[in-house]
C-alpha cells in the first residue's frame, strides 16, 4: 500500500478496497494502512491475497430504476440526451451550451442547477456525478467550454431496461 500512497503525502484522499468479497473504505491513507494492519493482526487479511480497489460505480438496472425514479424532469432530460447522443459524444463530449439549448434552459448557472441536483441524488445513492457522466474542461480564448459524456456503465444498464422509450 505505501507504493500508491507516498506521492499523495499530506492529502486527504477516499480510499475504497475489496478483499476476500469485502469493500473496505478509508478516508486517508493512514486510516487505510491502520486498517490493514488490524486485518492481519486478527487474522482475516491474507497477505497473500492481492486488494483489488474498486471500480467506479457498477450500473445495474436497480441502480438505474433508483437513480430516474429519484431525479426531477430536467435530469432525465440530461441524462436522456446524453444517452440519445451517447456515440456522438464519446469522441469529445456534448459542448454545455448544446445541451442549454436541448433543455430549454437560460445559461450555465441554471445548468449547474439540474447538475447539482442530480449530484445529491447521486450521493443519496452512494455514488458521485464522475460515476455517471464525465465532464471535459477546455479553456479557449472566450472562456471555459465544458463537454459532458454519459459513461458506458450507466448505458448499458439504461438500455437493459428499455430506457428511454418504454418509459415514456
Amino acid at each position: 500500500m505505501y507504493d500508491g500512497f507516498r506521492y499523495i503525502k499530506g492529502l486527504t484522499v477516499a480510499i475504497e478496497f475489496k478483499h476476500n468479497g469485502r469493500i473496505w473504505r478509508a478516508d486517508t491513507a493512514e486510516e487505510a494502512i491502520e486498517l490493514r494492519n488490524r486485518l492481519e493482526s486478527d487474522g482475516t487479511f491474507d497477505t497473500g491475497t492481492a486488494m483489488q480497489y474498486v471500480e467506479s460505480a457498477s450500473w445495474t438496472p436497480d441502480a438505474v430504476t433508483g437513480l430516474l425514479e429519484s431525479v426531477g424532469k430536467l435530469q432525465k432530460e440530461f441524462l436522456k440526451f446524453l444517452f440519445v447522443n451517447f456515440e456522438r459524444s464519446s469522441l469529445l463530449g456534448i459542448e454545455s451550451s448544446e445541451i442549454i439549448k436541448a433543455l430549454k434552459l437560460d445559461s450555465e448557472e441554471a445548468l449547474a442547477g439540474v447538475l447539482s441536483g442530480l449530484s445529491k441524488r447521486l450521493k443519496k445513492l452512494g455514488m458521485q456525478s464522475d460515476d455517471l457522466y464525465m465532464v471535459r474542461v477546455k479553456w479557449t480564448k472566450n472562456g471555459k467550454v465544458r463537454s459532458f459524456h454519459l459513461k458506458g456503465k450507466f448505458k448499458a444498464a439504461a438500455e437493459e431496461l428499455g430506457w428511454p422509450e418504454k418509459w415514456i
